[in-house]
């Protein structure tokens, strides 16, 4: 599926919308732009997108700070800053990274062990037959342009992060295939029903080529 395009309706749910963990960065109030970081012991730690498996945590967690953020200039849009927790992480110091809304954060000048490197890496789909998955519905691409907010047609694909299923895709995050023969497709009411919310998504999947192809989609 070439030229894939995001729709509209697009929206990273919940706790995995990095937008929404933002500090400031920048030089003056005006022309400040906000990206995702935050404070911990002192020092700022830098949100690494692209996570496609869950890290393993220890179950501790720390206190740590989410700076403000003023992204138009305005005194009446500044943040305050917030108090938050982050988790330590099994495999990596907290003195390089901590666990954070779904999302690893990396220290300034800190870099990830390169076993990490499994971590940013989908699963290939390998199971026989045909067999379930549910998860947080976070995104949906495709090649038509929309024409209206929500408007989702086949051939579209959905990010997925998988919550139940077989067991070697619970926890990570896999692209869902609807082609034309996906019967029941999503719809707009789908998209603002559950993706804009936060919703789940529930497919009938079946290997094609390494790819999840969805046999039949549902919304919860």
């Amino acid at each position: 599926m070439p030229n894939f395009v995001r729709l509209a309706a697009t929206v990273v749910a919940g706790s995995m919308l990095l937008a929404g963990l933002s500090g400031c960065s920048g030089g003056d109030a005006g022309s400040a732009s906000c990206a995702a970081a935050i404070v911990y012991d002192g020092h700022t730690y830098l949100g690494n997108g692209g996570l496609k498996r869950d890290p393993e945590v220890t179950g501790r967690s720390m206190p740590a700070v989410l700076p403000g953020c003023n992204d138009t200039g305005g005194q009446s849009e500044v943040e305050k800053d917030e108090t938050v927790r982050v988790a330590e992480l099994a495999d990596v110091a907290s003195s390089t990274a901590v666990f954070f809304h779904g999302s690893i954060y990396i220290r300034e000048g800190r870099d990830l062990p390169k076993d990490t490197k499994r971590w940013f890496r989908a699963p290939r789909c390998g199971t026989a037959g045909t067999f379930e998955v549910a998860g947080d519905w976070l995104g949906v691409t495709g090649p038509k342009r929309p024409r209206f907010d929500g408007d989702i047609r086949p051939p579209y694909r959905l990010e997925v992060h998988v919550t139940s299923g077989p067991a070697r895709y619970v926890g990570t995050t896999i692209m869902v295939r609807a082609t034309e023969a996906t019967d029941p497709a999503l719809t707009p009411a789908d998209v603002e029903a559950s993706l804009w919310r936060g919703g789940q998504v529930r497919a009938s999947v079946r290997c094609a080529d390494r790819h999840f192809e969805a046999i039949a989609l549902h919304v919860d």
